[in-house]
């Protein structure tokens, strides 16, 4: 009976509150300012001249104005295309999870697990996600232009990591890495920049931690580079130094206050403290019922002070350029690092005892 209330009937719950929250929001579109700009543009200068626009003037990010653009010129105007847009990404992220969870559990733990088995933990964990930035919940998941970059950057990532942490060294597999390295770096920055940051830790993680891992070093190290040299495509554009030129000036020092202050806010926000608390907890009981009696090793702590570090720069990054805390949507990446962390972790000590 305990097995069944917190390996399904709470876990399921909390997936049917999910999708009420997300089509809810998805079918009553509140119209929004960078959205309509796309969709003007786009419809005026076709899909091609709308991107080099975006790219030249607006912020660089090359991949997320070519998305943007062929997405406004099917969208239009419609409201109702919208919704099934912001659906399909959303689709796209869980399915990336569940890529992740099949291919982690098979070259950590030799486990194969059927589709259903890796989709239920999929659907599991970003409902977690949903609720865990429930504030934000409608810039990051029904808004169509933040959908297509910081939201798509993270299911890319993802994709990423599936396939680097894979035991293979297939021609189709290097290719694929290229591609989404590629992309992500044409995304968001600061996503991309702790991207491959994450990369270089998966390469350590191995080297020192996990020799019996048969992950390629080069192709890590290729991903990596690519990435960085995506991103200075963004970086060198005219839209990106027109971007920064529009910011106000930022410091360290206000950008570590601005960093703090973001990770104080799910404790401000006194009103969701409760619905974050019991969504945080089914996910760890749905990981294991006997979560709160593990103990973890040294080298445990280790690894996940690692983690840490990038989830705390992805932070910081977006509190220096922006001068302000990190906007829902860009604390997107740091949260699916931190809920995998979690589970990664839970599911190694369960493993051990």
């Amino acid at each position: 009976m305990k097995k069944n209330l917190f390996q399904y009937v709470l876990p399921a719950a909390l997936v049917a509150g999910f999708l009420c929250f997300f089509f809810y929001d998805a079918l009553h579109y509140i119209p929004n300012g960078d959205d309509e700009f796309n969709d003007e543009y786009v419809s005026n200068l076709g899909i091609v001249e709308a991107a080099k626009l975006f790219f030249s003037n607006i912020n660089g990010r090359w991949f997320s104005h070519i998305i943007t653009a062929i997405s406004f010129a099917v969208l239009k105007h419609n409201y109702m295309y919208y919704a099934l847009y912001v659906t399909g990404v959303m689709l796209l992220f869980v399915v990336s999870i569940s890529v992740l969870y099949k291919n982690y559990l098979h070259t950590f733990y030799k486990e194969k697990l059927s589709a259903l088995k890796s989709f239920w933990f999929a659907w599991v964990f970003t409902a977690t996600l949903f609720f865990l930035l429930f504030v934000g919940r409608q810039e990051v998941w029904a808004w169509v232009s933040s959908a297509n970059n910081h939201l798509m950057s993270v299911i890319l990532s993802v994709f990423l990591f599936s396939s680097l942490i894979k035991e293979n060294n297939s021609v189709i597999k290097i290719i694929w890495v290229c591609i989404l390295a590629a992309a992500i770096g044409g995304l968001n920055e600061v996503n991309a920049a702790c991207c491959a940051i994450a990369a270089v830790g998966l390469f350590a993680l191995q080297k020192f931690y996990s020799p019996q891992l048969k992950l390629n070093s080069l192709i890590i190290w290729l991903a990596v580079f690519i990435i960085i040299s995506s991103l200075a495509v963004n970086v060198i554009s005219g839209g990106y130094e027109s971007r920064m030129n529009s910011l106000p000036h930022f410091t360290i020092p206000q950008s570590i206050k601005n960093t703090v202050h973001t990770f104080a806010l799910p404790l401000m926000q006194y009103r969701y403290i409760a619905l974050r608390l019991c969504t945080l907890l089914i996910f760890l009981f749905f990981i294991d019922i006997n979560f709160a009696a593990l103990k973890p090793s040294k080298q445990d702590i280790i690894i996940a002070a690692g983690l840490l570090v990038i989830i705390g720069a992805s932070f910081f990054l977006h509190c220096y350029i922006l001068s302000d805390i990190v906007p829902s949507r860009g604390e997107v990446w740091g949260y699916t690092l931190l809920l995998f962390m979690l589970f990664a972790f839970v599911r190694k000590r369960r493993r051990s005892f």
